[in-house]
């Protein structure tokens, strides 16, 4: 029986499809606890707060603040474990494969290995994990960086990935490799030398480029928003002839994804599904430059002087090359398709385009949310 349901988030209301037998998570598993990892460890405990939350960091110097009791964030109801992926190349300790295999709900952020050419935690544990009773959903944050190049033209997920570079094609592997773990029905609880016992969702959300709070050309200075308008490169990048559209989302919108995601149901799908997880326009990088700096100058109470001087200011700051640099990052031109995650999981953008993103940021951007 299929029962709807309504997610709160933010201050927009959310469709969701539930089932009578859906969980509820109890112990998360977050791999990356970072920029978008930390938001959603935030966003699970605000939907779910009994659920037991853990994770993994790089470094002891990123632990130790998370688990200082002065700085402790209030989600962190389990423990942060360290994921040796740069020097030793040992995985999870005892404990931390402990809280991997325990947990019910496994959310990857961290990118594949460069040596390895694998997903971390698949690299040291696919054989744990392949023996799990408890795991019921697994989200694997990947790119849309997959479909390489389609000049521009609309690409969905049934559309081919034609990536060539390395870190790409190392997504579409852990997508892969993830996605082995969602099995078909006949194959569950029976002996077939490996195959997960319980039988997951496995959902691979292909992330457009991820802003919000602190990251983003909103939280450039004016000088180098101005100087970055200002450069012939940046000029001749917005010839219609050539317009390269870029595919971003709020993280906010990323936390949403990932809840509808959890509280959903979706029928099983032999190898796992994947979403883009993209608003729904599209745009060149500059449009999001130039509207950054117009909100900027609205909101400069002393901006009548600086804004003639913005107007006129050469592209020579060390800050509007980081700026341009910035800009010109990317591989390949498509627009992506949302309307499979909307008709699967009811998600909705808060921020449908960078326009209500950008507008809701400037809401908060002096209160280090």
């Amino acid at each position: 029986m299929i029962l709807p349901s309504i997610l709160i988030c933010g201050l927009f209301l959310v469709a969701t499809i539930t089932r009578t037998d859906q969980y509820t998570p109890s112990k998360v598993f977050i791999g990356g606890l970072g920029y978008a990892g930390s938001r959603l460890a935030s966003s699970i405990h605000n939907e779910f707060p009994a659920a037991k939350i853990s994770g993994t960091v790089r470094s002891t110097e990123r632990r130790d603040g998370l688990l200082n009791s002065s700085t402790r964030p209030s989600w962190l109801s389990g423990d942060v474990h360290i994921l040796d992926i740069d020097d030793n190349y040992v995985g999870l300790d005892a404990n931390g494969l402990n809280d991997l295999m325990e947990a019910d709900t496994i959310i990857q952020t961290v990118a594949p290995i460069a040596d390895f050419d694998r997903d971390p935690i698949l690299a040291f544990h696919d054989k744990q994990l392949a023996s799990s009773n408890a795991l019921k959903y697994v989200a694997y944050l990947s790119s849309t960086g997959v479909y390489g190049n389609y000049d521009g033209n609309w690409v969905s997920e049934d559309d081919e990935l034609l990536c060539t570079d390395a870190k790409s094609l190392a997504r579409v592997q852990a997508e892969i490799d993830w996605g082995k773990l969602e099995q078909d029905h006949e194959e569950v609880g029976h002996d077939t030398g490996g195959i997960l016992n319980s039988n997951p969702r496995v959902d691979c959300f292909r992330c457009g480029g991820i802003y919000g709070p602190g990251r983003g050309p909103l939280f450039s200075s004016l000088e180098s928003l101005t100087d970055a308008i200002h450069s012939k490169d940046e000029r001749d990048s917005q010839d219609e002839t050539n317009v390269k559209y870029v595919n971003r989302i709020l993280v906010d919108d990323i936390c949403c994804a990932l809840i509808s995601g959890i509280r959903g149901n979706r029928p099983l799908s032999i190898g796992g599904r994947s979403y883009n997880l993209v608003d729904n326009d599209p745009a060149p990088r500059m449009s999001v430059v130039v509207e950054a700096r117009r909100l900027l100058l609205a909101t400069n109470d002393d901006n009548s002087d600086e804004d003639e001087e913005n107007k006129l200011a050469p592209p020579s700051s060390i800050a509007s090359r980081n700026v341009r640099k910035r800009i010109s990052r990317g591989t390949g031109n498509k627009r992506c398709t949302n309307t499979r995650l909307k008709s699967d999981y009811g998600w909705r953008p808060t921020a449908p385009t960078f326009r209500e993103g950008l507008a809701k940021l400037l809401l908060t951007k002096d209160k280090n949310i």
